[in-house]
């Protein structure tokens, strides 16, 4: 059974966001439009740091996510069932390769503290696609 730690479960109730950037039909205009998106994001930045209890869980999906994308966007042919799999089936301190790789330093940027340093970034691998 999954139990809710009481020392990270947020007793206040959760941010939601407001009704008038949730409405399809009344962007009119471009502007209004980003207007609304940034409305909504600007929503779901309070969510986020008000870290629920699963948080870390979407974290870990968008890491996923995005490691797919930087696989696309390098031109590999890997994509989120074969870059979790990399990542999950291989062995404790072997080498994941280089689709696990890039997996693993998406969820060392999505893991806490949220400060990104130097050394932070040293760590993680670089791909070159020449």
């Amino acid at each position: 059974m999954i139990r809710l730690d009481p020392a990270t479960a947020s007793p206040a109730t959760l941010p939601a966001v407001p009704g008038w950037a949730l409405a399809a039909d009344t962007a009119s205009r471009d502007a209004d439009a980003a207007f609304q998106a940034g409305a909504a994001l600007a929503s779901l930045d309070t969510l986020a740091s008000v870290q629920p209890a699963w948080s870390g869980a979407w974290r870990q999906r968008l890491a996923l996510k995005c490691a797919a994308a930087s696989m696309r966007l390098a031109g590999r042919a890997e994509d989120e069932a074969t870059l979790r799999d990399a990542w999950q089936l291989c062995p404790a301190g072997a080498d994941p390769g280089p689709a696990g790789a890039i997996l693993g330093a998406w969820r060392q940027l999505a893991g806490q503290p949220l400060v990104v340093s130097a050394e932070r970034l040293e760590k993680v691998p670089f791909i070159c696609v020449c």
